[in-house]
This record gives structure tokens, sequence and C-alpha cells, in this order.
């Protein structure tokens, strides 16, 4: 049990009912273990906590998202070089980078790489960057400075430099650039992951500095990883901006977040703005007692091993005005409120969460992937074949061009001449052909209205010859009238013009697992299990979007028939090969 004397009340940073109207939206921090909900307002924060144990990326994104429910940009840097944490979240957004001849930023990228501060040093190596017009100007001082200099650590320090920004312009050829950060409405990400340590604080920079210059009004800029940007001890690129953005962005709501797993290598300038600190688990003393620093009052609330035993999503919950220190459990982004209060609560674990809802959107998602990829490649691979197929069957036609050039008369302008009479000739004749089927339709018409007449005329009689006639005086004529009525028979001719079907065709392939007796003959099919099938008779699967305009032409040559399954349609087998052999319709011919 976690001792704390803050109340158990609703947290709510906002000030009156109107604002927290404003900032109304799903829960996602609940007390610990109360389970009521905390609810925060938008300003600079910190993140500290243990890596994969701590769960500050989920938090980021949770509060990421929340941050836009709000009405900010959110700009997310995406750095890991093992792995992109914020993949698929948010939208990526192109790589800010300037190159920068500030001595302060150079000698910062120096005391990053050699983690030590440079002083001594600067004077020199300001001169080399003095009026300097971009990156090739100083490799080249920095080349001779160390071609003249005696200074063993100078030379080391100039070597240094000029490989550090050759490689920085080999990095930035390999991606588009930009060099005025862009954001749009939402999370942006910025994925910065195959770049060097360098060169990321070097982009960073950039965006923090065009964050308090350009995008100064409601935006938030995310810095995970904050020890690598703005590192305890000696200066980075990023260090200064990060510092501005921290110190002067408060007015105009550009509030900036710094999350670290390594409190102790992290400057406590820029993190001395933050008002409001989650702080999750550490197992390394030296981090536990940096952490048990930032926690106001700390004795009788919390003690190293509380630090130590926190569990994943918890957090120790420290907030400025007006004082508060609460543990806190955060969900995640996705997952039901009413989870979250379980978790608080200690009805449910952090883990059943993560292996129930995290673990399994993100194997769907994987698998969604998968599919797409494999999709991609299948359509890649016939784009490719037919591109093969066409490019060979150019060269036929350019070949067969030639030929017939070859072969083309002489007096080529008579042949033309010759040819535009003949099709004169067929026009005249057409129009005769029209004006004659306009005189039959005609004719037709009027032998439809005396078949009419006829049929009219037809049905009097028979009402006359079937009344009985009675005469007083004896005649010798006929006591009986037949009339016989002849019905014409009408013989419709089905012609079913001869297939040729091939292995290597779809069409074919199917074919044969129906010859072969392969598809079910006593229920329907689905598209699946074709599929299915056609990969055991052929060892191959075929995408199921590909059958349905084939499986239509059996359809229409009699061979299936497609019913409604349900929300579904399906297939069946309506003339069974053994019928279609008995009538000559399924032949088999095996080709050389």
């Amino acid at each position: 049990m976690f001792a704390t004397n803050a109340p158990n009340k609703l947290l709510n940073f906002t000030s009156g009912a109107t604002n927290r109207e404003k900032t109304s939206m799903t829960d996602f921090l609940f007390t610990v273990p109360s389970g009521e909900p905390v609810q925060l307002e938008p300003f600079h924060y910190c993140l500290v906590g243990q890596t994969q144990f701590s769960g500050k990326t989920t938090l980021i994104k949770r509060l990421s998202q929340w941050g836009v429910e709000q009405g900010f940009k959110v700009l997310i840097f995406d750095t890991k070089e093992t792995e992109a944490d914020y993949a698929g979240f948010g939208q990526e957004v192109p790589v800010c980078l300037r190159e920068s001849t500030d001595s302060f930023v150079l000698i910062g990228l120096l005391e990053s790489m050699f983690r030590r501060k440079l002083t001594p040093y600067y004077a020199t190596l300001s001169r080399i960057t003095e009026a300097a017009k971009g990156f090739d100007d100083i490799i080249e001082r920095a080349r001779e400075l160390e071609q003249r200099t005696r200074n063993s650590w100078l030379k080391d320090a100039c070597r240094v430099l000029y490989d550090l920004l050759e490689r920085l312009k080999d990095e930035t050829a390999k991606v588009e650039t930009v060099t005025q950060l862009r954001l749009y409405p939402g999370v942006n990400r910025m994925v910065i992951n195959d770049f060097s340590l360098e060169a990321q604080q070097l982009i960073v920079k950039n965006s923090f500095e065009d964050l308090l210059r350009i995008y100064r009004r409601r935006a938030i800029g995310v810095l995970d990883e904050g020890h690598k940007f703005t590192p305890q001890g000696y200066s980075s690129p990023a260090t200064r901006p990060v510092m501005h953005v921290m110190t002067q962005g408060g007015k105009t709501e550009l509030y900036g977040w710094i999350a670290t797993q390594f409190l102790a290598l992290t400057d406590k300038g820029p993190l001395k703005a933050c008002a409001f600190k989650f702080l999750g688990t550490q197992d390394h003393i030296t981090e536990v007692k940096h952490t048990m620093d930032l926690i106001p009052e700390i004795r009788g609330k919390f003690t190293s091993d509380d630090i130590m035993k926190l569990k994943l999503g918890h957090w120790i919950l420290v907030r400025k005005r007006p004082p508060d220190v609460r543990v806190v459990y955060s969900l995640p982004l996705g997952v039901p409120s009413s989870i979250g209060r379980k978790v608080a609560g200690g009805e449910l674990t952090p883990e059943h969460v993560r292996d129930h809802y995290l673990k399994v959107k993100k194997e769907d998602e994987d698998l969604v992937w998968k599919e797409k990829y494999e999709e991609l490649k299948r359509e890649f691979d016939t784009l490719a074949k037919d591109h093969e197929l066409s490019e060979k069957r150019l060269m036929e036609l350019e070949a067969e061009r030639e030929t017939l050039e070859k072969k083309i008369p002489k007096d080529i302008d008579d042949l033309k001449e010759s040819y535009e009479k003949e099709i004169q000739r067929f026009k005249d004749d057409l129009k005769t052909a029209d004006a004659l089927k306009f005189q039959k339709d005609g004719e037709i018409a009027e032998l439809r209205k005396e078949l009419e007449d006829f049929r009219e005329l037809k049905a009097v009689f028979t009402k006359l010859l079937l009344t009985p006639i009675s005469t007083a005086t004896p005649t010798k004529s006929p006591s009986e009238v037949t009339v016989h009525i002849e019905q014409p028979v009408i013989t419709i001719v089905k012609e079913r013009p001869p297939l040729t079907l091939k292995q290597a065709d779809l069409e074919g392939r199917i074919a044969i697992v129906y010859a072969e007796n392969l598809l079910p003959s006593d229920k329907t099919f689905s598209t699946k299990q074709l599929n299915t099938i056609m990969e055991s008779r052929f060892g191959t699967k075929e995408f199921p979007g590909h059958f349905s305009k084939v499986l239509t032409k059996f359809v229409a040559w009699g061979y299936l028939e497609k019913v409604r399954t349900g929300t579904r349609w399906d297939y069946r087998v309506k003339m069974a090969p053994k019928e279609a052999n008995e009538k000559g319709l399924l032949k088999e011919a095996e080709t050389t």
C-alpha cells in the first residue's frame, strides 16, 4: 500500500464548471485504489520511468490523443534506433533539417560526442565557423586547421568535426528533408530512427525552433528519450531550443512534454518548468533517488521500495498548483474506461490489459500489414510479368512492322486511293442495306397486323362452327365441318463454341478441378474454399478476388450456378463432369 495524504476526491485541474465541460472526455487516469477519474489541464509535462516496465510510450500516446481533443497540434519524435515506437500513430511529417554554421550548435555536437565540456577550445572552433556559408566551408576549414595546429586534441576535434559534418550530409542526402517545420491538425509524427544521434539532435533543434517561431499557439512538442537531447553536464544542439520552449511557450499555450528513462543523465533545467510530473517505476538506486527528489514532502508518503514496486502503467502524479501527490493508473488508448477503474481498484492487473487489448490489437495490425504486403507483392509480380510480356510483344510487333514495311509496294498512293474507293463502296452498300432494312421492318409490321386480324377471324369462325345449325328442309350438305389448324414447331439450336483452356491460365486450372470432380457435388462452395482446393491441386494460392470474373464465365456456360448463401453469393455445380462428358461438352487433351 502507498501512503499518501492526498484527499480522495476528483481532481479537476481546470477552474469552474465551464472548464470542466470544455475538457470533458473519456477518462483515462484513475486514482489508486479508489478508481476515481483524474482530470488534467494542458501544460509542460515530465514523464520518468524505466523502459518496458513503466509504460511511457503508452502514456504519451494517450496524452497526445487527449491533447488533440483539447484542440492542440502534437508533434512526436520517433527516435529509437531499434524499433519505431510510434509506427502508424498520427500523420508522418517531413524531417526538418537545416545546415547550421552556428558555433554554439557545432560545439554542442562535439560536446555531445565527447560527453564533456569543451569551453577552452570554443574560441578556436568558433573561428572555423565564422562567416561560413554551409557545411562545406566548415569541412574545408577544419581540414586546414587540422594540418596547421600542433595541439593533438585540437587536431582530433577538427577531424571529428569535419567527419561528423560529412556523415550528416550523407545521411540527409538519403531522405527528403524540409528547411521549415510542417505540422497538420492532430498528431504529427517525425520519424528520425535511421539518423545518427548527432543528426537527431539537429533535427530536434530545428523543430523546436520552428515550434517557438511558427507554431507557438496551441501546440505541443513531445520529446521522448530526453536524456539524448538535453543531457546533464554537457551541451547538445537541442538543449537551448528545448529550454526556450519550456520557458517562453507557456504564455501562448506552446507546451513541451519530456520523457526519459534516465533522470540522472537528463538536464534538470527544462524539467523545472514541468508543473505536472508522471513518475514511474525505477530499479536503480540512483534513479530512485532522483525520482524521490521530485516528490515534495515525501517523508511518510513514499519510500524507495514503493517506487521500485510501482506496477506497469502506475504513476506517482505530482501536481504543483494546487499541490497534490497521488498514485494514478493510466489507461492505454482504445481500452474502455471501466477497465481502468478495475485496474486502479486492484480487480484486474495491468498485464491483463496489455495481453487482452494491446497485444491482440498489435497482432491484428501485423496480420493486416502482412496481408497487404502479400497482396501488393502479388500485384507487383503480375505487373512485372505483364511488363515482360508487353516488352516481348512490342519487340514482335516492331519486327512485324519492319517486315510489312519491306512488303509495301512503291505505288502506295495508288493503293491508298484504291482502298479509299473500296471503303466508300462499302459505305454506300451499308446505306442501301439500312434502307432495305427499314423497308423490311415496315413489311414485317404490316404482316404482324394481318396476323392479328387473322387470329380474330379464326376466333369468330371457331364460335360459328361450334354452334349447332338446324333446318326444316334436309339438304345434301355435309353434317360436320372440321377445320384443321397446323401449329408450327419451333426448333432452337443452341451453339456451344468450343473452348480450349490451358493449365497455365486461371480458367484452365478451374476447369481442371471441375473435370477431376474436385468441386463439391452436393453443396455450395465459396471462393475461399475454391482457393484451398486450388492450392491442394496445384500447390499455389490465388487471390480470391480474381475468381469472380472467371466463375461468372462458367455460370454463363452452364457448368456452374450462382446461389445465395446467407448474406453472400456462393457457387454450385450445375452440370456434373460425367454429364458433360456424356454430352461431349468436356474433353481433355495433353500438349507436348
